[in-house]
């Protein structure tokens, strides 16, 4: 297997019906309206497709919607869902207002619906089948208001998963230490990061990591699956100059590429348990 590059700027965006046509049919079937409505409301989300595995159902996507996003009722998914907010604010139901630089991990079950009255936009990932991380295939459940910030088909130690129900980590307000790469394996002593979420477990993560300006480094190969996911600053992979959210899959085993940026970046970092 092989490195794959994913410039943002070659992904399209797609809005509204095109959306619906890209979703999961367990998770389209039950957005919670009429036609008409989920008509409406898909007019106002947009995204570019990151990544999609057909077979987990895993995605990535990066996202935005325009003001007056409001989801048609409250829901849970079997699969966790986790995101990386970049610009705007949310709020979810149960879990809070999300602004710029701030992130959630969602374990399975957890009943939710968003609403922003300013539109935001973030990189929002579906995990799709994993059973490390106690992931199973995206999908969408409705339930009634009445369960916001309930699970409804888990319990206990079951319910929050291996890494916790990370309900809104405020990365903003997170101090930057000197990044660990024991997982992440990135190949340099020069990064600093902050942990978003942990699998207790297998030590999968999601790590916001800063990349100093001239930095460069040949990132080392892994047993892991890596995706690295640009948020800020042009970052150079191989040669390749990648503007903001783009992707580089790393998968276990494969030749890492060199990462190098002039003026400074920050990337969102997505570790697998070991393969």
């Amino acid at each position: 297997m092989t490195t794959t590059i994913v410039d943002a700027t070659s992904v399209p965006w797609v809005n509204g019906a095109e959306v619906y046509a890209s979703m999961e049919p367990a998770f389209r079937d039950n957005l919670g309206g009429s036609p008409d409505r989920v008509e409406e409301l898909l007019s106002k989300y947009s995204m570019r497709t990151l990544w999609i595995d057909p077979v987990t159902t895993r995605r990535i996507d990066h996202v935005r919607t325009d003001p007056g996003y409001l989801d048609l009722c409250e829901a849970y998914h079997d699969s966790v869902e986790e995101c990386f907010f970049l610009s705007g604010s949310v709020e979810l139901t149960a879990e809070g207002d999300f602004q710029a630089g701030d992130y959630f991990w969602r374990p399975p079950g957890w009943v939710h619906m968003a609403r922003s009255p300013e539109g935001f936009e973030g990189i929002l990932m579906m995990e799709g089948e994993s059973p490390s991380d106690g992931s199973g295939r995206v999908s969408r459940v409705i339930r009634p208001d009445s369960d916001a910030g309930c699970n409804p088909i888990r319990e206990g130690e079951q319910s929050i998963g291996p890494r916790g129900y990370v309900r809104r980590a405020e990365a903003r307000h997170m101090v930057w230490r000197r990044h660990d790469d024991s997982v992440t394996a990135l190949g340099s002593a020069e990064l600093t990061s902050k942990v978003l979420s942990s699998n207790a477990v297998t030590a999968a993560a999601s790590v916001l990591v800063a990349v100093p300006a001239g930095c460069s480094t040949q990132i080392a190969p892994s047993d892991r699956e890596r995706f690295l996911i640009s948020t800020t600053g042009t970052i150079t992979v191989d040669g390749h100059d990648l503007e903001p959210c783009s992707l580089v899959h790393v998968p276990p085993g494969a030749a890492a590429p060199t990462l190098s940026t002039d003026d400074g970046a920050e990337l969102l970092v997505k570790v697998g348990a070991v393969a």
